[in-house]
């Protein structure tokens, strides 16, 4: 996980994501709304991209197929970016915490998860690795889900 996120193509990764993010609409609740609307789909993982002229696209298009097989060859059962204001503005399963807020004094429905006190623990101590307990997920049918940050 360390050696993960020190890679430069994970850094430029996020910064594609993140400036198709803040390009995409207006505002950050109109992106977020479009975002759902275009990517939570019953293809899930399989999605590689949505229509449409946004560089969201574009990125998604170019980086999704390389987090997918990170997913499927790690095991993992999803694997999320998050930007400084608690947004997730990336996820290879895209249930329906995608494109959601996550900060603790924000105003998204799942801030208060096993994956919202991952992104807290994160921007505390972003130069440690942070486990989160295992409980139920919501956005994943209530299963039991951990996290590391």
């Amino acid at each position: 996980l360390v050696e993960d996120v020190s890679h430069k193509e994970l850094k430029d990764a996020f910064a594609e994501f993140k400036q198709a993010w803040v390009a995409f609409k207006p505002t950050v609740a109109d992106t977020r709304s479009a975002l759902q609307q275009l990517y939570e789909t019953e293809e899930k993982d399989a999605l590689m991209s949505a229509d449409g002229p946004e560089s969201y696209h574009d990125a998604h298009r170019k980086l999704h197929p390389i987090y997918r097989k990170t997913l499927y060859d790690r095991g993992y059962y999803d694997i999320f970016m998050f930007d400084t204001s608690g947004d997730m503005i990336y996820s290879v399963y895209k249930e329906s915490d995608y494109a959601t807020n996550f900060k603790a004094s924000g105003n998204g429905p799942w801030k208060t998860s096993g994956l919202g006190n991952a992104f807290e623990a994160a921007m505390a101590s972003p130069d440690e690795v942070h486990y989160i307990d295992w409980k139920p997920y919501g956005p994943s049918g209530d299963a039991p889900a951990a996290f590391f940050a």
